[in-house]
């Protein structure tokens, strides 16, 4: 079960393509990239210190490699802006592991 403020790989799946998908903000840093060099369909890169410029409600999902350290950082600076931030629980590694689908990195360089 989720904790406050997370949402689950299967949660997050089910809202991507959808009008009420929310904003994916992706804070790993290069080597978690390096490691496993993919994104969630519909997720940007941001640095954790450089996060977008987001209107006050927007929804918003924050992902990390483990979906703890930088990702709560990140999203609790994000909720004191007004954004409705929440944490994709077990970040990246959960999502592969539960075989949703994911974009290679090489795939996003070509476009």
């Amino acid at each position: 079960m989720p904790g406050p403020n997370q949402i689950t790989p299967a949660q997050l799946a089910r809202l991507i393509g959808t009008p009420d998908a929310p904003v994916m903000i992706d804070v790993r840093i290069p080597e978690n990239v390096a490691e496993t060099p993919v994104l969630i369909p519909g997720s940007r890169l941001f640095a954790h210190d450089a996060l977008p410029q987001m209107s006050p409600g927007t929804r918003a999902v924050v992902i990390c490699k483990r979906g703890r350290k930088l990702s709560e950082g990140a999203a609790a600076m994000l909720r004191c802006q007004g954004v409705l931030a929440e944490v994709l629980e077990g970040g990246t590694e959960a999502w592969v592991q539960a075989g949703l689908p994911v974009i290679p990195l090489h795939l996003m360089s070509q476009t």
